[in-house]
């Protein structure tokens, strides 16, 4: 996998738990930042970013949140998340 695909991922991430306003959202987005410490293989990368783009949609979900606060910035990270979770899930296994 990419470093700056790696890198963009966890930025985003980032930006993301700053903007939303859902403390349980913040408490879990520390926690995958923090897991994103120790991943070493793009298995564990993809793993990661199916469970990510998973959180992007649905009842409660990030995006969700980020529709309902009508945040243009907020949901444009949302969607740029979802597009570096797509790329990070279609990388080959090395």
């Amino acid at each position: 996998m990419s470093p700056e695909l790696a890198a963009e991922y966890r930025n985003l991430l980032s930006q993301i738990q700053q903007k939303i306003h859902d403390h349980g959202w913040v408490r879990v987005l520390q926690q995958w930042l923090d897991e994103l410490k120790t991943i070493n293989s793009t298995a564990d990368w993809k793993r990661h970013a199916e469970r990510t783009a998973r959180a992007l949609g649905g009842m409660e979900s990030i995006g969700e949140i980020a529709l309902a606060s009508q945040d243009e910035a907020l949901l444009n990270l949302v969607d740029r998340l979802y597009a570096a979770c797509k790329g990070i899930r279609e990388t080959e296994l090395a």
